[in-house]
């Protein structure tokens, strides 16, 4: 039997499309060469942007010229009192050394106890008590040539006795015991605080009532009939009767300023700016119970009765324009200032009482 012969399969051999390869070929380097394209025009494209956003926030360093200037706000000083200022006194600048002695101060003139106390940062008062036996707590005492006792702090120098102890000086001043034993000015062993009789010992922040011996402007005797209280050679004796005061008073002079002492303790009355010869004016409309020279530091001096109760006085004046007993109307001159009886310049010494008590001027002038 015949073997049945095998043959081997043939493979066909499938032939690509040359047109096909060549148009795949040519789209893909059409394609690449669009992406290309659209590439570099999307640079130029960005470029161009990036310019244009260069050019308008590319910093440029500010000349002075071109700098904004930023307005700091301007300190601006608190409203003043109207009516009320004080030239600036370099002569009474405040003494900022810490002190723990006495020291002493020789009065020159233009001083004031007021200036003095605001040199040394002291209050009025403690130049005061340092000094009764010189200023007998009255600040218009004052005279050029006094040597003044400066105490280092606000409080009252107490020359000590065989009396006293740390607790009665405390009391009696109505100071802390404590404040006496630690001011190192005291020099005080504070294991054993034994004080000589003789030392005279700061009693820091004590005190004491002044001492003021003020003279009545107008008195009334048992029948009623007023006379001038100052006894002297401008007095008018009895008061006749004569213009009445609104109770509304005007500046006595031209400078509506403070030269010396203001009115506190020892000083019930303001000194006025008013230079050597400048006019002195009534301030309310009254009768003229005095207009002359007066003992004691007055000077020469005028006190007008304003029949309500009120009576203004004029001191330290240099020339007096009215006579004793006539009648004045506000506004009217009554004189010049000057610097006479117990005066260190030329200023005006005012001062209202009510009543026979006198009254802060600073409520009373517009």
């Amino acid at each position: 039997m015949a073997q049945a012969k095998l043959e081997t399969p043939k493979i066909v051999k499938r032939q690509v499309n040359p047109y096909l390869i060549s148009f795949i070929a040519w789209l893909v380097t059409i394609v690449v060469c669009a992406a290309l394209v659209l590439f570099l025009f999307w640079q130029r494209s960005v470029a161009r942007s990036m310019e244009r956003f260069h050019t308008v926030v590319q910093y440029k360093t500010p000349t002075i010229e071109e700098s904004v200037i930023v307005a700091l706000p301007s300190f601006k000083p608190e409203p003043v009192q109207a009516g009320f200022f004080r030239y600036p006194e370099t002569e009474t600048d405040l003494n900022t050394d810490y002190r723990t002695k006495s020291i002493e101060h020789t009065v020159v003139s233009g001083d004031s106890v007021w200036g003095i106390s605001e040199r040394y940062g002291l209050s009025v008062e403690s130049i005061l008590y340092a000094n009764y036996d010189i200023l007998y707590d009255k600040s218009d005492n004052l005279k050029p040539g006094q040597v003044l006792t400066i105490p280092p702090v606000d409080g009252i120098l107490h020359k000590w006795t065989s009396r006293d102890s740390i607790d009665s000086v405390a009391s009696k001043y109505g100071a802390e015991i404590d404040d006496i034993l630690y001011f190192i000015g005291n020099d005080l062993d504070l294991s054993d605080p034994i004080i000589s009789p003789g030392t005279v010992v700061m009693v820091p922040g004590g005190n004491r009532a002044l001492t003021e011996i003020t003279q009545a402007a107008v008195v009334v005797d048992d029948q009623g009939v007023r006379h001038s209280g100052f006894s002297g050679p401008g007095s008018c004796g009895n008061i006749s009767s004569g213009y009445v005061g609104s109770g509304y008073f005007i500046w006595p002079a031209a400078i509506h300023a403070i030269s010396g002492n203001n009115f506190s303790p020892g000083h019930r009355a303001i000194d006025i700016a008013a230079g050597m010869g400048t006019a002195i004016y009534a301030a309310d409309s009254g009768v003229v119970v005095y207009a002359g020279w007066l003992t004691g530091g007055y000077g020469n001096f005028v006190v007008i009765d304003h029949g309500n109760g009120f009576q203004t006085l004029y001191e330290h004046l240099n020339t007096i324009g009215v006579r004793c007993g006539v009648s004045v109307s506000q506004g009217q001159v009554i004189g010049t200032a000057g610097t006479t009886g117990n005066s260190t310049g030329p200023h005006l010494h005012f001062e209202i009482r009510y009543n026979g008590t006198s009254v802060n001027p600073w409520d009373y002038l517009p």
